[in-house]
C-alpha cells in the first residue's frame, strides 16, 4: 500500500503526531500513516508506535477505522501484549470530535498528495483528477479535427497567489479501441475575457484556431470552467497547497506556436511552472 507518514504529507520535520503511555507504563511517540493512492480508500490510518526503550526492538503497528473511529482489532503487528489494541481503542474514544475530524481531513489530504505537490510546483491540475468521481466522459467537450474526434480535458493553476482566471485545455484523441496511452494533440491556455494562446499543436494553424474557437466562443462552457476554477482553488486552500517560493527570472518573449509541433505531456509548456 502507498502509505506515507503524515509529517511527509504535510511537509514538516519528522515527528510523532501525539504521545501516549500504555497501560503497562510504556511510553510511545505515535506516527500516523495515511494512504496516498487515490485508487484505494482513505478510510483507515496506520499508527506506528515509536518507543525510546531500546529493549523494544520492533515497533507496534495498529490499524484504525476513521469512519467508525475504532481500532481494527486483530490486525495489529508487533503488539507488546494481548491488551494493547483494546487499551488503545479505549484511549482513542477520549478524542474530541474535532480531533477525529482532523484525522479524516488528513486522510482526504493524503489521497491528493501527488496533486498537491504538482500544484505547489506551479503545474496545472486536472479537474477530473481532483474530483475523480464527479465527471463522466459525456461531461468533457468533444471536438472533431481533421476527421478525428478529440476529448478536451480542463486543468487549472491553484497555487496560492496565482489569480489568473485561466483554464488549460488539453486535446486528447478519443481512442475507443486502442490500448496505447493517448498523447496530447493540442495544448492551449484560455484566459477568460482576454483571449487564448496555443502552446503546442500537431495540427495546422487554421485547424488549431478552429478547434479552440469552437470552445472559447461558448459562453456556457466558459461559465462551467469559471465555476470549476473557483472550486479547485477552494479545494487547494482546504488541502493546504503552499505558494511556490519566489525566484525572480529574466523576462522572456512568448514563443509562437509552430505547425506540426509534436505532442507531449499535458503538463507541458505553459501548463507547468512559470
Amino acid at each position: 500500500m502507498s502509505l506515507k507518514p503524515y509529517f511527509m504529507i504535510a511537509g514538516t520535520v519528522p515527528k510523532p503526531q501525539f504521545l501516549l503511555k500504555d497501560q503497562a507504563g510504556r511510553e510511545y511517540g505515535v506516527v500516523e500513516h495515511y494512504e496516498t493512492d487515490r485508487m484505494r480508500t482513505g478510510g483507515h490510518i496506520l499508527l506506528e508506535f515509536i518507543s525510546p526503550d531500546p529493549a523494544l526492538k520492533v515497533r507496534p503497528m495498529v490499524w484504525v477505522d476513521l469512519e467508525n473511529w475504532a481500532v481494527l482489532a486483530g490486525h495489529g503487528k508487533n503488539l507488546p501484549d494481548g491488551d494493547f489494541e483494546l487499551g488503545l481503542d479505549a484511549y482513542l474514544q477520549s478524542f474530541s470530535e474535532t480531533e477525529r475530524e482532523l484525522r479524516r481531513d488528513r486522510a482526504r489530504q493524503a489521497l491528493r498528495f501527488e496533486l498537491i505537490r504538482l500544484a505547489e510546483q506551479g503545474y496545472s491540475v486536472a479537474y477530473q483528477e481532483m474530483f475523480p468521481a464527479e465527471l463522466t466522459k459525456e461531461d468533457f467537450p468533444s471536438v472533431r479535427v481533421a476527421g478525428d474526434n478529440y476529448i478536451v480535458d480542463d486543468q487549472y493553476l491553484i497555487q496560492p497567489g496565482d489569480f489568473r482566471n485561466q483554464v488549460t485545455l488539453v486535446f486528447v484523441e478519443d481512442r475507443k479501441e486502442s490500448k496505447e496511452p493517448a498523447t496530447t494533440a493540442l495544448l492551449c491556455n484560455w484566459l477568460f475575457g482576454e483571449g487564448y494562446e496555443i502552446l503546442q499543436t500537431r495540427f495546422s494553424e487554421s485547424q488549431s484556431q478552429r478547434a479552440v474557437q469552437a470552445l472559447v466562443e461558448n459562453p456556457e462552457l466558459e461559465k462551467i470552467y469559471r465555476e470549476r476554477l473557483a472550486k479547485m482553488r477552494r479545494e487547494g486552500v482546504l488541502l493546504g497547497v503552499k505558494p511556490k517560493p519566489y525566484s525572480p527570472t529574466a523576462p522572456q518573449a512568448p514563443q509562437k506556436p509552430e505547425d506540426g509541433a509534436s505532442a507531449g505531456n499535458p503538463r507541458g509548456p505553459g501548463a507547468g511552472p512559470e
